[in-house]
């Protein structure tokens, strides 16, 4: 019988490097679903299959993180065990991936969220100090991996497809989760919803490329990547002192965030999964779904679809995120842990934020996931100047179109293009947006869509909008609604008119085309123009 507890967390630093270090669609799936099988299955099974390891508890295992609860005689041998969970991960990631661990003893009578602590505080320092990356050496008689140049090629699969040991892992991966892993768990929603297609044939709903993604956009070849995380979350882990009470929370969160993200896929893809559903008897023929979960576990999230649903998924998964979670921690059995959630939560449940990168569909994948990166954490910045209300756990989305094919920094973009800096009183845009101004500007883009605002004088407000004048973009905007077609029964006009008044933030006073609030005016005439081929109608 082990003579102690001990207290393990376990975090992996280098998911996106690992994930999205190769840009062929098959191998980013490939490497998300091992990570999340590794991650979920074999952390628990390495620990458990020790020999110095005499019982495990699992409190949670998801998102790229997990903590575990172990008996072993001394923290020696828990540490034996962790190099040893370490290796296996890194022999079934091609050296890719390596995990960071803590280790702390919980004594009789010790506070658990002090062990909890110290053992974060080893994982702390073990990131920080393994600064060093394995390097492979390449001599001239060494071919480079086709799909991640910095490693060398181990497996000859074609002429023109020679592949490291990782990428080569990632693509049998890919096919092999094709029927199951992340893909497999939204399929397995959809057919517990009504009649579908056998799990044979789920491979034939999935698109190929991101090319063929953008194919399905009325904004034809643009796509939107949507990456959301949680809100706050750090602060609620750190209040927590019970393991039922880790175990709950991280449970919460990640069913939520799955069936939130499947239940949104769904109804922004209804038409053709109602296609499939009223053929799902048939083997061939299969309209394929325009969307794809890339990354899902924890609270993170990274789905790519059409430009013209990204928004709309962006709303329908923050909203039903945090419904899901304040219904499940009503329902808890656990008093303690239910009193913890509701002391710091209210009524209301946790929350995520997502930053929407716009981009073509052969734009850069690293660009966009970067944008998109830059644009979730701008997101999750409180930001009282348009927000109803000021709650740093508020759920936000902020978007962004690239048109060209330069890369962005958001930061920059904004305050050269946007005028948005700490010392602008006039920004021209809204941005990041809370939920209820998200879907009040989804219904104001619709009052411009039913008169058929045209597009030229929709590009000529852009560039009126942008101009670094703000007097100059006054006239210029004021000229074009004076030239907008006016009649009894189709005022583009008086839509302009309205939609611009429907998005103005509860205590600003509107002076067309501006917003007022003591000293400062906002503009929100480029967020209208850019988000118009992003809502259908």
């Amino acid at each position: 019988m082990a003579d102690g507890s001990f207290v393990i967390v376990v975090d992996t630093p280098s998911i996106k490097k690992y994930v999205f270090g190769s840009d062929p669609l098959n191998e980013v799936r490939g490497a998300s679903a091992r990570l999340d099988r590794l991650n979920r299955v074999e952390m628990e099974k390495c620990l458990t299959g020790h020999p110095d390891i005499a019982g495990v508890e699992s409190v949670y295992a998801n998102g790229g993180s997990a903590q575990f609860l172990v008996q072993a005689d001394d923290a020696a041998r828990v540490k034996a065990a962790c190099e040893s969970m370490a290796r296996h991960i890194r022999e079934h990631t091609g050296g890719e991936v390596g995990i960071a661990y803590g280790i702390a003893p919980l004594i009789d009578g010790a506070s658990y969220q002090e062990a909890v602590r110290i053992a974060h505080f080893q994982l702390r320092c073990q990131r920080e100090f393994a600064t060093c990356h394995r390097s492979a050496a390449l001599v001239p008689i060494i071919r480079e991996c086709s799909s991640a140049a910095h490693l060398p090629a181990a497996h000859i699969v074609d002429d023109s497809n020679i592949l490291s040991q990782a990428s080569y892992e990632k693509v049998h991966e890919g096919r092999d989760t094709r029927r199951h892993g992340i893909w497999g768990g939204w399929m397995q929603y959809l057919a517990g919803k009504g009649d579908w297609a056998d799990s044979k044939h789920w491979n034939k709903l999935r698109c190929e490329s991101l090319t063929d993604i953008g194919d399905r956009s009325s904004w034809r070849n643009y796509i939107g990547i949507v990456y959301a995380d949680g809100n706050a979350m750090g602060q609620i882990i750190q209040a927590m002192n019970r393991s039922e009470t880790f175990h709950q929370f991280s449970k919460i969160v990640d069913e939520s965030i799955q069936k939130a993200c499947f239940t949104a896929l769904s109804e922004v893809s209804e038409s053709e999964v109602n296609i499939i559903r009223e053929n799902y008897e048939q083997r061939s023929g299969f309209e394929r779904l325009a969307a794809d979960i890339l990354l899902l576990g924890g609270d993170d999230l990274l789905v790519a679809l059409p430009a013209d649903r990204a928004l709309d998924f962006a709303l329908k998964v923050t909203e039903k995120f945090e419904s899901l979670t304040k219904d499940r921690i009503d329902a808890l059995q656990d008093t303690t842990t239910k009193q913890f959630f509701h002391d710091r939560l209210g009524n209301r449940g946790f929350t995520i934020s997502c930053g929407v990168a716009i981009v073509k569909s052969s734009y850069p994948f690293y660009l966009a996931l970067d944008l998109a990166e830059q644009l979730l954490k701008n997101a999750k910045r409180t930001n009282g100047r348009t927000s109803e209300s000021e709650t740093q756990n508020e759920a936000r989305v902020d978007f962004h179109v690239v048109a060209g094919a330069n890369s962005y920094t958001l930061d920059q973009v904004r305050k050269d293009d946007y005028q948005v800096s700490t010392d602008s009183d006039a920004p021209r845009t809204l941005r990041p947006l809370s939920c209820s101004q998200l879907e009040t500007l989804r219904k104001s883009i619709q009052i411009l869509q039913e008169v058929g605002f045209p597009h030229n004088k929709l590009h000529e407000l852009q560039e009126a909008a942008l101009l670094p004048e703000v007097n100059q973009s006054d006239w210029r905007i004021r000229d074009i609604f004076a030239r907008s077609q006016h009649g009894k029964d189709r005022s583009q006009r008086r839509a302009l008119w309205d939609a611009v008044e429907y998005l103005c933030p509860q205590g600003y006073n509107f002076n067309f085309p501006w917003f007022e609030k003591d000293d400062q005016r906002l503009l929100c005439m480029a967020d209208l123009v850019e988000a118009y081929r992003l809502f259908t109608q």
